[in-house]
């Protein structure tokens, strides 16, 4: 009866058309998802099917598997979330929509993971259609991934109510951090660490005021390297409020480290060549790497008035164990030639490397076009320097996906799947729906393997074909030409 902006009326509504499903129905190749962002994507791997659901599990599953849940879509006036399951065969290509009794609420920004025959999910939110009222979980939910059958886990304490949060799974045990609690009036971000033991059921939380650990924020990636049995951090977002009482946005792009048998944290020095300062990038780890895709950065010009926002569609390499990052350089399909964290530079430890460093620290967050920055030295010389920022790109014709933030990323074998995810063009959000998968071995093209309705959305379809056919200024070649031009430079 309140419209629009009484969520507990709209929930109540979901809960009654719940109520007529009966039974779990599995409804086999249906069409794609509808566009949506912030839902969870998740890979059943081997490891994942095996355990307490026994065989049945496994028989249902296979590795190939992919569960995408909830979600939420904006159309330019309203926003709609979702509650929705559906699952992907990435072998055959095939979606199917998984139709449960008695499920969670509908919800968004919420975190999923996959372990031993179950598949569970904690807190999100519920935004009204208006976006004038929110109503966020502190639940966490169970699915049996043999029966289909959703258990909301009654615990003693735990995590507050949020969203935006991030956890991993780490040898039966999923630890979280941060997130955010927004009710309208009120924004509150989160920096606590909480584990959840798989097998006992059971929270713990960590952490004591004062210790040395990552700021409160929301929507950072974090990833775990097993072997080690320690879980990273990068990046995220939270907002502060100036003097004037005035909100602004925060980019974060610190990296830190969670020693799991200690459970301390320490802050590492970026090393290598790092990508330039941005939000809502997706991660996944592949072997020994976590590997990072897209996201924004927000640059404030006219003293604040504009914000222009800059997306990105760039691959890059955390290496775990040596701590140093490396850009990916995709090679057009039938390459033989691997570029792998291959960089142009100019030669190490001389004083153009240190001035190309030095660029790099300035101008994070604005590209480099044939690799050349033109920057001021000791206030009076002029000098036209390569940017380690800048790689040289294999020759030919390279498609990649339109750049966007919150893309659903996970690895399979060796190849990374990526749905959907957000995109902004000038005052226009665009809801992606698109499918792409990537070698992670061969870096040998990504593939389309569903289009999506992105080119219908933003009523062009001529810039959709414009934009798969060109690489932005990250990807820009730099050839020989390129070279002898910034050998010649003063």
């Amino acid at each position: 009866k309140g419209g629009e902006d009484d969520i507990q009326a709209l929930l109540a509504q979901v809960a009654l058309q719940d109520k007529k499903v009966k039974e779990c129905q599995i409804l086999e190749n249906v069409p794609p998802p509808s566009p949506r962002c912030n839902c969870t994507f998740t890979a059943l791997a081997n490891h994942v099917l095996a355990g307490s659901s026994g065989a049945g599990a496994a028989n249902k599953h296979k590795s190939s598997n992919i569960l995408l849940y909830g979600g939420e879509y904006f159309d330019g006036r309203k926003t709609f979330v979702y509650g929705d399951l559906f699952k992907y065969d990435a072998k055959k290509g095939t979606w199917s929509q998984i139709i449960t009794t008695k499920p969670p609420k509908p919800r968004s920004g919420h975190q999923s993971f996959a372990y031993r025959g179950y598949f569970y999910t904690f807190g999100g939110e519920y935004t009204s259609p208006n976006q004038k009222n929110f109503n966020h979980y502190r639940d966490l939910w169970r699915m049996d991934l043999e029966t289909f059958q959703w258990e909301k886990l009654s615990l003693k304490g735990g995590p507050s109510a949020r969203s935006g949060h991030r956890m991993v799974q780490v040898k039966g045990k999923a630890i979280m951090f941060g997130g955010f609690y927004d009710t309208g009036r009120e924004l509150k971000y989160y920096s606590d660490l909480w584990i959840f033991d798989i097998g006992n059921l059971k929270w713990s939380t960590h952490g004591l005021p004062g210790q040395h650990s990552p700021s409160a924020r929301s929507g950072f990636q974090f990833f775990a390297d097993e072997e080690q049995n320690k879980v990273f951090l990068y990046g995220g977002y939270s907002k502060k409020v100036d003097d004037r009482g005035d909100e602004h946005g925060v980019t974060h792009d610190d990296l830190w480290c969670l020693d799991l048998n200690t459970l301390q944290w320490e802050k590492i020095k970026k090393s290598g060549i790092f990508p330039v300062k941005r939000a809502g990038s997706s991660i996944v780890t592949h072997k020994k790497s976590a590997v990072v895709f897209g996201g924004v950065v927000d640059h404030e010009v006219e003293d604040g008035e504009v914000m222009l926002s800059e997306f990105f569609n760039d691959l890059h390499s955390f290496r775990m164990d040596t701590r140093r990052w490396f850009p990916m350089t995709v090679c057009p399909p039938g390459s033989k030639t691997r570029t792998m964290g291959t960089i142009s530079v100019v030669k190490r430890g001389s004083i153009e490397e240190k001035a190309a460093i030095k660029i790099q620290a300035n101008f994070r967050g604005f590209m480099v076009k044939k690799a050349y920055k033109s920057y001021s030295i000791g206030k009076s010389i002029n000098e036209l320097i390569y940017s380690p920022a800048v790689l040289k790109q294999a020759g030919g014709k390279v498609i990649h996906p339109c750049p966007r933030i919150k893309g659903n990323v996970v690895v399979i074998d060796n190849t990374l799947w990526m749905y959907g995810g957000t995109y902004e063009d000038k005052d226009k959000e665009v809801t992606l729906d698109d499918l792409w998968s990537i070698n992670l071995n061969k870096l040998d093209g990504w593939r389309e393997i569903y289009k999506g309705t992105f080119a219908e959305q933003m009523g062009d379809d001529e810039m959709l074909e414009d934009s798969e056919g060109s690489d932005n200024e990250m990807g820009d070649s730099m050839d020989s030409d390129d070279m002898e031009e910034m050998d010649e430079a003063p």
